[in-house]
């Protein structure tokens, strides 16, 4: 028998994650815009920018976006094995 944990028993950084966007298609979605805006990001920081520091600010964002996008994914995965979609 399979136990599912209930929502509202979720672990914080789910409940931040589902916040907005509480199906599994719109968590994929988020991921893919997070790791989109990383590479843009990053690609701005390298080719357009002209200062160190624009560059230092473009990667270090591009990291938060690739941080939130590991995020999201492993909402999708927590949800496909101890929770529910529904």
């Amino acid at each position: 028998m399979d136990q599912r944990v209930p929502r509202d028993q979720y672990p914080w950084w789910v409940k931040v994650s589902l916040m907005g966007a509480g199906s599994r298609s719109a968590q994929w979605i988020f991921v893919w815009l997070s790791l989109l805006a990383a590479v843009g990001s990053i690609a701005y920081g390298l080719v357009v920018s002209r200062s160190t520091l624009g560059v230092i600010i473009a990667v270090v964002g591009g990291v938060g976006f690739v941080i939130s996008a590991a995020m999201y994914w492993l909402t999708i995965r927590w949800i496909d094995r101890h929770g529910t979609w529904s």
